[in-house]
């Protein structure tokens, strides 16, 4: 089986809605499908994020390190 090999973007994402386990931060990811479905850019972005994350295991995902590219919101900044 080749290792799956995320692209800085989709890492982003991960980290954007990163739940507790794997599946949890897929389900959340697809929660937004329906609203960039317009979008020529997010919308494959988010799609294979999703379609790489059924590809890796619940380990892996553990031991993803996705703190650097979580995003500092206008909360965390105030």
């Amino acid at each position: 089986m080749r290792k799956i090999q995320f692209e800085e973007n989709e890492y982003l994402v991960m980290a954007m809605f990163e739940e507790s386990n794997r599946l949890s931060t897929m389900e959340k990811i697809e929660e937004v499908v329906p609203f960039v479905e317009d979008d020529p850019e997010i919308y494959p972005l988010v799609m294979t994020t999703i379609e790489k994350m059924k590809c890796i295991s619940d380990d892996d995902f553990k031991k993803m390190d996705l703190e650097p590219y979580k995003q500092e919101t206008e909360e965390d900044t105030e």
